[in-house]
């Protein structure tokens, strides 16, 4: 007789995710219990080779180089998600259902990552919903977004207000949405990813760790003080400076629309990157989230030694923002 696979349920934002597969980094959840639905996810024996593909239709290269780290293509029935040597992921048409097709050997904290910090995402965007790639945090009473390309220091930043005593809401993904004259945020799941000198910085010595991926140095910090998975208003939206271009002075200045609505829509999370529908109504989310909220440039230099100068500049400025 045929064993019945074991499915696990967890939460993703305002989604429950099954699985025959243990996450580490979600949040258990109840089956029936998730108002955005269910997502399935079903991992199939590991191969050598993967299917052969004439025609992509994307390609993403790692910031600032020539390396692809993930590419796209539709096929008959889905949408084939392929990190290079590590693992395909067919998504289906109506984003209801992810197919993974790991490749021989990889580890298990990698396939979580490939699915929970990019697969994931896509898929809700995909179904039309705004997910950010950025960081939120509840400093006081009011909930902050930080904006930035990776590696300027999203993380670093929320794991720092978070060690203030600030709470946490979402290190890398949240999703957004608009209630009567509110932009809302869900936050996704619970654990920061940072670099070896930010954890011993912002958490000193003997922080508990676990790892992100084979081929990242970052370490998972998990994280219990978070925010429910029920949707929190936002009151602004902080873009950080690039830390190539050295800021000398802490300073926060407005954003221009332009400026602002270009930002949400090169750090929202996409997957068909050449759908015209798609585009037009990611342009038209976010301006509606910018009718509503402020969007502001962050200056700051990357020195921990002015932490302290950095979370009271965030504390005093958001405080003097409408509630």
């Amino acid at each position: 007789m045929q064993s019945i696979p074991a499915y696990h349920h967890y939460r993703f934002g305002a989604h429950l995710v099954r699985t025959d597969v243990t996450l580490q980094a979600l949040q258990p959840g109840e089956e029936g219990a998730a108002e955005g639905g269910v997502i399935e996810v079903v991992v199939v024996t590991p191969c050598e080779n993967p299917l052969h593909v004439d025609t992509w239709l994307h390609h993403w290269h790692e910031d600032g180089g020539s390396a692809c780290v993930l590419s796209l293509a539709r096929c008959a029935e889905a949408y084939r998600l392929r990190f290079p040597g590590l693992c395909d992921f067919l998504i289906d048409l109506g984003a209801t259902r992810i197919t993974a097709e790991p490749r021989a050997g990889l580890s298990l904290d990698t396939f979580e990552h490939l699915l929970v910090d990019q697969v994931l995402p896509r898929l809700l965007a995909h179904r039309g919903e705004l997910v950010i790639h950025a960081s939120a945090v509840e400093i006081g009473t009011r909930t902050a977004l930080f904006l930035g390309r990776s590696g300027w220091g999203k993380s670093t930043l929320a794991g720092m207000l978070h060690h203030a005593g600030h709470r946490l809401l979402s290190d890398d993904c949240a999703l957004l949405g608009t209630e009567n004259l509110d932009v809302t945020a869900v936050p996704t799941y619970p654990s920061l990813r940072l670099y070896g000198d930010s954890i011993g910085q912002t958490f000193g010595e003997g922080q508990a760790t676990t790892s992100v991926a084979a081929y990242s140095r970052k370490r998972r910090v998990p994280v219990t003080q978070v925010g429910m998975s029920h949707p929190r208003p936002v009151h602004a939206i902080y873009l950080l400076n690039d830390p190539t271009v050295v800021a000398v002075e802490h300073a926060i200045v407005p954003l221009s629309s332009a400026a602002a609505c270009m930002a949400i829509v090169e750090h929202s999370f996409r997957l068909d990157m050449r759908s015209a529908s798609h585009t037009a109504a990611l342009l038209g989310q976010a301006a509606e989230v910018l009718r509503r909220i402020p969007a502001f440039k962050l200056l700051y230099p990357r020195d921990y030694a002015g932490n302290g100068r950095l979370t009271g500049l965030l504390e005093q400025h958001i405080g003097t923002l409408q509630a």
